[in-house]
C-alpha cells in the first residue's frame, strides 16, 4: 500500500480532533470526514491512533558538505520520516557554508534524488559574502541564517552590529526573512574567559553559567531594534528563556513582525542534568533551570511559542565526550525522537487527561504555525488541497528509545534508554506511504520545495 487512498483514525485538526476519514488523492488531501469509511484495499486503518500533519523541522543539520563523517542527507531524512518529519529546511554552517549563490545551487542538487523528505535551503552569510545576498533570488531559499556568536561548529559569525546593518539592509529591501542565532559574542567572550582562564572551571554544567542568560537577551533585543529599524522578518531560533519570549512580545508591540523557537531539547533537559547526562547534552544556546523550563512549558501551553523544532544537530561521540566542556561539539541529534519527547514530556507537565490538548499544541507549534511563517501554504496541515504530509502516533505503548530504531548515521541519543509516549508509526509524504513500523518504504521521494513570494 505505497499509496493509500484513505485512513481511518483519531485525526488532529486545525482546532479539534475527530474520529473520521482522510481521503487523498493526487499527493493531497481531498476531502475530510467524520466517521470511519468501510475497511478494504487502500484504506489504511489506524483507528486506534491519531493522526498529525508532517512535522517541518527548521534546523536540517545534515552535515553535507564537508562534515559526512556525522551524518548525511540519505540517513538524516530517514531519521526524519521515522520522526514524522515530513519537510527539512537544510543549515548551511556546513564546509563551506552555504553563503554564495553558487552554493545554494549546489545544495538543492545535492539534496535532489537523496533526501527522503520535502526539503528547502536556509542560505548562510559571511562577511566576506554579505554582497552574495543581493544576488540570491529569494525564491529559492527559505530564509538567512545568521550566526551572532559562534562555537566549536560555527564556520561564520556576524558580531559587529555595523556588519549586522549592511545585512538586514539588504534583507528589508529583498523582504528576504532573518533566521537568527542570537547570543552576544562580546559576553560570551568574556565570561568564558571569566570561567575557562580565570576560574579554571571545565565541567559540564559551567557551560549554563557562561552562556547565560545576559548572553541571549541581549543579542534578541539587538536583532529586535535592527529589524525594526530595516523592515526585516525576524525569526529568532532556539530561544531558552522566558524573558527571550517577552522579547519577542515586546517586539510585536512595537511593530516587528518577528517570531520565536524554542528546541525540544529545552523541554526535555535541564541544567540539573549535567550532573547525569555530562557534555552529552551540551546544546548552544545552554539548558536553563526546572524553573525557568515549567515556565517556558507553560507558554508553550497558552500559545505563546511559536514553533518547536529538534535542532538536530548531529555530532560523532567522541566530540561529545571530550573531558574540558570548552572542547565539545554543541548539538545533538534528535529528529527522530523531537515529536516523542514534546508528547510525553506535556503529559509530565499536565497530565495524561490533556493528551489531546497537547496533540493538537503539536500540530500547531510543529507544523502548522512553521508552514504559515515560512509561506509554505502547501504544508502544515490536515486540511484540504494541502499536501497530503502525515504522520501518525501511538500514544497506547511506550517506546524504549534504542540504538538499534535510529536511523541517523552516528547513531547515538542522549534520549538513549527513555521510555516514551508517542512513537511515530507511519508516515506519508504527499499521499505516499514512506515509513511504516520502524522500516522506510521505498527509494527517496524528497522534492524541493520553492519559496513563495512575498512571504
Amino acid at each position: 500500500m505505497s499509496e493509500p487512498r484513505a485512513l481511518i483514525g483519531s485525526i488532529v485538526l486545525p482546532e479539534r480532533i475527530i474520529q473520521g476519514t482522510l481521503w487523498l488523492a493526487d499527493g493531497k488531501i481531498e476531502h475530510i470526514e467524520e466517521g470511519f469509511a468501510q475497511a478494504g484495499a487502500g484504506v489504511l486503518d489506524m483507528r486506534e491512533n491519531y493522526i498529525l500533519p508532517g512535522m517541518i523541522e527548521v534546523h536540517g543539520h545534515l552535515r553535507e558538505p564537508g562534515l559526512e563523517q556525522k551524518e548525511d542527507i540519505p540517513h538524516g531524512s530517514r531519521a526524519a520520516l521515522a520522526g514524522g518529519y515530513t519537510t527539512i529546511f537544510d543549515m548551511p554552517n556546513v564546509r563551506p557554508p552555504t553563503t554564495t549563490v553558487e552554493r545554494v545551487e549546489a545544495q538543492i542538487g545535492r539534496y535532489t534524488g537523496r533526501a527522503y523528505t520535502d526539503f528547502a535551503i536556509n542560505m548562510g552569510t559571511a562577511v566576506e559574502d554579505i554582497g552574495e545576498l543581493a544576488k540570491i533570488d529569494p525564491q529559492r531559499i527559505a530564509a538567512v541564517k545568521i550566526f551572532t556568536a559562534g562555537h566549536a561548529t560555527t564556520p561564520t559569525t556576524i558580531p559587529h552590529l555595523a556588519d549586522m546593518a549592511r545585512i538586514f539592509t539588504i534583507l528589508g529591501e529583498r523582504q528576504i526573512m532573518a533566521l537568527l542565532h542570537a547570543e552576544n559574542q562580546e559576553l560570551v567572550n568574556y565570561f568564558t574567559h571569566l570561567y575557562r582562564d580565570e576560574r579554571q572551571r571545565h565541567d559540564a554544567a559551567v557551560w549554563g553559567e557562561a552562556r547565560n542568560a545576559s548572553v541571549v537577551l541581549t543579542s534578541a533585543l539587538e536583532m529586535i531594534a535592527l529589524a525594526k529599524q530595516f523592515g526585516v522578518k525576524l525569526y529568532l531560533l532556539h530561544l531558552s528563556t522566558t524573558d527571550e519570549f517577552a522579547a519577542v512580545a515586546f517586539g510585536r508591540s512595537i511593530g516587528v513582525d518577528v517570531y520565536g523557537e524554542i528546541a525540544t531539547y529545552h523541554l526535555a533537559f535541564t541544567s540539573d542534568d549535567y550532573a547525569r547526562y555530562g557534555n552529552l547534552i551540551n546544546v548552544a544556546p545552554a539548558l536553563r533551570t526546572p524553573t525557568e523550563q515549567r515556565q517556558m512549558w507553560q507558554l508553550v501551553r497558552a500559545g505563546k511559542i511559536d514553533a518547536v523544532i529538534s535542532e538536530h544537530t548531529p555530532h560523532t561521540l567522541a566530540e561529545k565526550q571530550r573531558e574540558s566542556v570548552w572542547e565539545v561539539a554543541s548539538g545533538m541529534p534528535g529528529l527522530q525522537e523531537a515529536l516523542p519527547i514534546f508528547i510525553t514530556n506535556w503529559v509530565k507537565q499536565f497530565g495524561a487527561e490533556t493528551l489531546e490538548e497537547g496533540l493538537l499544541r503539536a500540530a500547531q507549534v510543529m507544523s502548522r504555525n512553521i508552514a504559515h511563517i515560512f509561506g509554505f501554504t502547501q504544508k502544515g496541515g490536515l486540511e484540504v488541497g494541502k499536501d497530503a504530509d502525515i504522520v501518525v502516533v501511538n500514544t497506547k505503548q511506550l517506546w524504549s528509545v534504542k540504538k538499534a530504531d535510529l536511523f541517523t548515521k552516528n547513531r547515538w541519543s542522549a534520549y538513549e534508554g527513555m521510555d516514551l509516549l508517542g512513537r511515530p508509526l507511519a508516515t506519508l509524504l504527499r499521499g505516499a506511504l514512506v515509513y511504516q513500523n520502524g522500516q522506510v518504504v521505498g527509494e527517496p521521494r524528497g522534492h524541493w520545495i520553492e519559496r513563495p513570494k512575498h512571504v
